[in-house]
């Protein structure tokens, strides 16, 4: 598997050498871009798998940019971490409802950083756009589940548990692996939390698509 790609946009290339340093020290390939005219034909070429985005920029406003990228097909699944300056509820409200992946305030803890990249990069592997079935679509981009032509809206956990066992139709997946995909500190998740968040799924979309095999886990059941 090769080396995931991150972007880094920025006004002053030296403001971010050091972190690019250190994320290619990490075994990621980093790339920047100054000019904001250049974003389209640099997410185009490169095709990023993530996105870092400072708030602050002399010739626009970080949020109103995270916006376009996330407006526009070649980008809207890019993830996207905003880092602001200005440690204000408002911006990071704001910038989350522009559609970031996840926010940070400025110093920027070089670990910190690294694992919320990982944790978002974890998710990719077993998202898409769109996943399709006969008996079930999963739109990743509106988190809306349609089962048997019924739309539902599930919450962000019990979503990504059912994305992680579509993304591999008739797998079993044990509870261990469920945890360690959905949750970051999966240590600390309790024993009884992924039956709980399985149990909710199958009140909402039906009985017989997902199945427990004792002792091991849960597979998702598509013809």
């Amino acid at each position: 598997m090769g080396k995931h790609q991150i972007l880094l946009i920025h006004d002053n290339k030296q403001d971010f050498k050091s972190l690019a340093d250190f994320l290619e020290g990490e075994n990621y390939n980093v790339e920047s871009v100054e000019n904001e005219a250049d974003l389209d034909d640099k997410v185009i070429s490169i095709k990023p798998d993530l996105i870092l985005l400072p708030v602050e920029l002399s010739s626009n406003n970080g949020i109103d940019l995270c916006h376009n990228i996330k407006a526009k097909n070649e980008s809207a699944n890019v993830f996207v971490i905003l880092i602001s300056k200005r440690k204000e509820d408002f911006s990071l409200i704001a910038g989350l409802e522009s559609g970031a992946d996840d926010f940070l305030f400025h110093p920027v803890h070089e670990r910190v950083l690294l694992s919320r990249i990982k944790a978002l990069l974890k998710r990719k592997k077993w998202t898409s756009s769109n996943l399709e079935d006969g008996s079930l679509v999963i739109d990743q981009d509106r988190y809306l589940i349609i089962s048997q032509g019924v739309e539902y809206y599930l919450p962000k956990k019990e979503f990504e548990i059912l994305s992680l066992l579509y993304s591999k139709p008739n797998k079993v997946f044990s509870r261990e692996e469920i945890k360690n995909a959905i949750w970051d500190n999966f240590e600390k998740v309790r024993g009884r939390t992924v039956d709980v968040h399985i149990r909710k799924i199958r009140e909402k979309i039906g009985e017989g698509l997902i199945t427990t095999v004792k002792g091991v886990g849960y597979r998702l059941e598509l013809n």
